[in-house]
């Protein structure tokens, strides 16, 4: 073959190929090392990170702190709790929020009680039903039942069927009772903004303004002169 002028290149040996293979490989294991380090750190700093997961089934993600005071009262036992059941606090915070806003002495005309509004039916023959840890043990068997077996792991219809029964979960939202597609707009609304990270939740404003905030006032009063044992 015939080479054109000027196109004639160098041999290199295999030796020193070998050589650039080398630092190009070094070069390239050091970049990814400074790559993997920063990925790092901004996992641990950043909101969206990993020490930051708001899955359902995180137990160790951070309670966030736009709840009502009367519920974050409970913060230490409701990180005990998501531990305790493998769920998100912030999964027991919202129906905390929403069932009794932290008054474990709250009976609805309907007969739920405590913290989470579980129905007496729920109950062992002897329980206190008002007792916080035994309320919340109830309840969480009531939702995990939901989430696993009606809604399939899809939290908000687990929340519906938590408020309206396992039959919510097989109809079209538009045939579920007023009090259940509300209750399923305020838990959607409050795990939204679990899930964005915001500090101030409109969700939970709407919530006070519809009629939540004399519940919170309630459940001052009763943190106040003591809980149930």
């Amino acid at each position: 073959m015939t080479r054109r002028k000027g196109t004639s290149q160098p041999k290199t040996s295999p030796r020193a190929e070998r050589a650039s293979a080398f630092r190009w490989r070094k070069t390239w294991a050091v970049a990814a090392l400074v790559f993997a380090a920063l990925v790092a750190v901004a996992v641990e700093v950043w909101p969206f990170g990993r020490s930051h997961s708001q899955s359902i089934a995180n137990p160790d993600a951070p309670l966030v702190s736009f709840f009502r005071p009367e519920v974050l009262y409970w913060r230490d036992e409701i990180e005990g709790w998501a531990r305790e059941h493998h769920v998100n606090p912030n999964v027991i915070a919202i129906v905390i929020q929403i069932e009794s806003c932290g008054n474990p002495n709250v009976i609805s005309s309907a007969g739920a009680l405590g913290l989470m509004q579980v129905m007496p039916f729920h109950f062992q023959n002897g329980e206190n039903m008002l007792n916080p840890d035994t309320n919340v043990a109830r309840g969480m068997s009531v939702f995990y039942e939901c989430l696993t077996q009606f809604a399939g792991w899809d939290l908000g219809k687990a929340l519906a069927c938590y408020n309206g029964g396992p039959s919510v979960t097989q109809r079209d939202r538009s045939t579920w009772a007023a009090e259940t597609q509300y209750y399923y707009r305020w838990a959607t609304g409050l795990w939204a903004d679990v899930q964005n990270g915001v500090e101030s939740s409109d969700t939970l404003k709407d919530w006070l303004a519809a009629g939540g905030e004399r519940l919170c006032v309630q459940a001052g009063r009763s943190q106040s002169a003591g809980v149930a044992g």
